[in-house]
């Protein structure tokens, strides 16, 4: 990980971040004051390379304010996208007790910033707080269960639909907008929702002609919100 923007978390405690994951509700005052002494702020400009596939697991990893994508290169070469980080997410919570390196990237979509908390930190908090370990398994088995739920959502769906369960994810869930600018590629949507490149573009552009959705550059706005919904749920 690159340390040229990381910097000590001073004159703010994790107690009183309003940044701060329910996760760490059940931790004492005392261990607070052990997590806040012992995290770093990483601030990332948008395209900067937090971590690269294979980088030995150091550091906890929480996604303060921002986008991030996580991105995995196969055996073959091919780089794929396999998802995206939004604030309050612990980035690469699944393999931080299931394997020594991380099996991704995580790349900075937006300028970003994230708490940096050494792993030893959070597995001696594991150790010494029973509730804290059990909270921790919570958001571990969630995470889980919304990567798989997600996936079900994209897999049961026909392409209109799947290009209108991405549209409709952005708008709500990532800029609560129906208007925003797309942070990533049209290659890297067909790899989110398993679609071709080119079944992405003219999906996109057929929702434009029927004036579904406005296209300017990377800007998407929603303008029939009502229409776009009942695509996501019958196409």
């Amino acid at each position: 990980m690159s340390d040229k923007m990381q910097i000590p978390c001073l004159g703010e405690s994790c107690g009183e971040c309003g940044f701060r994951s329910t996760v760490f509700n059940c931790l004492s005052n005392e261990q607070l004051e052990l997590l806040s002494t012992g995290k770093d702020l990483l601030k990332a400009k948008k395209g900067e390379v937090i971590i690269k596939q294979g980088d030995k697991i150091k550091d906890f990893i929480f996604l303060r304010v921002g986008l991030a994508k996580l991105s995995r290169v196969s055996s073959d070469g091919k780089e794929q996208l396999v998802g995206i980080a939004r604030p309050k997410d612990f980035v690469g919570l699944l393999s931080l007790f299931s394997s020594p390196v991380h099996p991704y990237s995580i790349i900075a979509i937006e300028d970003s910033e994230f708490c940096i908390v050494e792993f030893e930190l959070i597995n001696k908090l594991v150790q010494e707080s029973g509730k804290f370990a059990f909270s921790l398994l919570q958001k571990i088995s969630q995470v889980s269960d919304l990567l798989l739920n997600t996936k079900l959502d994209i897999d049961n769906r026909q392409l209109r639909g799947r290009i209108a369960f991405i549209l409709d994810l952005f708008s709500k869930e990532v800029y609560e907008s129906t208007k925003f600018n797309l942070p990533v590629s049209r290659k890297e949507i067909g790899e989110l929702i398993d679609m071709r490149v080119e079944n992405v573009v003219r999906i996109l552009s057929e929702f434009r002609k029927d004036k579904i959705i406005s296209i300017e550059g990377t800007t998407i706005e929603i303008l029939q919100p009502e229409k776009l919904e009942w695509i996501k749920n019958h196409g």
